[in-house]
């Protein structure tokens, strides 16, 4: 499903405005298909990159040029007609030089993805091709155009929750003592694709024991069965209909939870719930931090991870709610928290003196009274025995 001419307007009129202000007579937008590498590329073209590289080319107050890897030329074509112009060059370093030819007044050109994302050898062939342009990294700028959404995308990324709790519906239906984890992630698979979800991320997690403490250790599925007595945390992230991103998490269980595990699950609802109640427009994301920290500890936990970031149509997106210990902070879009702004918070909690972990997450579109829960699950401990679905009263 492709996003309407109407947004498509909205999004370029806000990336000819930044050129303007910043003195831009072109923009880059380069992308890969690794999850959070490729939203730029969807952003400005609503072109939904599933292999290889590309990048657009958007000269100020000019329809966009999409240069694509060459191995895509007998690809699919787009089902979008936001751009008419597609390229297949045999190189893409070789194509962005190529479609600057002629262009004797391009002086100042920004890069979206410059740091992470553009490849070394295309960076050279423009430096090299095009000695006369200045090239700057417009990352940052990018992140403040696109992180506030319009009603538009907000229904993208209501679709995306939509098909997120449609697959935990379906695990609390079939998850028991000696399935594996493989045979759990097929269904959720099946109904994702099934609704028009893309790019699906299931990943189960468990406590594990190491030699210097305890880890909430996580990955893809695996053949491990699940046991009864195991504390299991199901993470989904997935792609909807119309390319938004969202992440819902639960803790699962089937025999009568130990009281450390439930003491986990508080903390990290808990650390959920204060977030939420901290995200107010005019907040700034380090407050939030500060909330979901003093939430967590006072369960007698400590938070082993960041707690949240903005997402769209990239699976990361700024602002970061915890940016301190981000790797690569990368700067904030945005110093408040902001009306239209999609945040997914996961506090990652750990007990060492216990050995226990914890894991949830939620995703909420910030509105002008505050955050709005985009999934219809409690956010607790969900014990299945006999049949039933208990959610743990805290």
């Amino acid at each position: 499903m492709s996003t309407n001419l109407d947004e498509r307007d909205r999004r370029w009129g806000l990336l000819n405005d930044s050129m303007r202000e910043h003195s831009m007579d072109c923009l880059i937008f380069a992308a890969n298909d690794y999850r959070g590498h490729k939203g730029a590329l969807r952003y400005v073209t609503d072109y939904n990159l599933f292999h290889r590289s590309g990048n657009a080319v958007m000269f100020k107050n000019e329809e966009p040029i999409v240069v694509l890897s060459g191995s895509l030329a007998g690809s699919r074509r787009p089902t979008t007609d936001w751009v008419a112009d597609y390229r297949f060059p045999g190189t893409i370093a070789q194509g962005l030089v190529d479609a600057f030819s002629g262009r004797k007044n391009v002086k100042r050109v920004g890069i979206v993805g410059f740091g992470q994302i553009m490849k070394v050898d295309e960076y050279l062939a423009l430096t090299e091709g095009l000695p006369g342009i200045e090239f700057f990294d417009y990352t940052a700028n990018f992140e403040k155009i696109r992180v506030v959404k319009s009603p538009e995308e907000i229904i993208g990324v209501e679709e995306s929750a939509y098909v997120l709790d449609q697959c935990f519906t379906r695990l609390l239906e079939i998850a028991r003592p000696g399935v594996t984890e493989r045979e759990i992630g097929a269904e959720m698979y099946r109904v994702g694709y099934k609704l028009g979800g893309e790019d699906p991320l299931f990943l189960t997690m468990y406590t594990e024991n190491l030699h210097d403490g305890v880890s909430a250790s996580f990955a893809p599925p695996r053949g491990r069965e699940l046991n009864a007595h195991d504390l299991h945390t199901f993470s989904f992230e997935i792609v909807g209909p119309r390319g938004y991103w969202t992440e819902l998490s639960r803790m699962v269980t089937f025999a009568t939870p130990h009281d450390d595990d439930v003491r986990m699950a508080r903390a990290v609802s808990k650390g959920i719930t204060a977030a939420a109640a901290a995200m107010k427009p005019g907040t700034s994301p380090n407050a939030v931090q500060q909330s979901v920290l003093a939430a967590i500890e006072s369960e007698g936990a400590v938070s082993s991870y960041w707690s949240g970031h903005s997402l769209g149509l990239d699976v990361l997106e700024q602002p970061w709610i915890g940016l301190d210990v981000v790797e690569d902070d990368g700067g904030q879009a945005s110093d408040i928290i902001e009306v239209g702004n999609v945040f997914t918070i996961h506090p990652m909690v750990v007990d060492q003196v216990k050995k226990r972990s914890g894991y949830m997450s939620d995703t909420f579109v910030i509105e002008s009274d505050g955050a709005r829960k985009l999934s219809e699950f409690s956010t607790a401990l969900h014990c299945l025995t006999k049949g039933n679905v208990n959610v743990i009263d805290y």
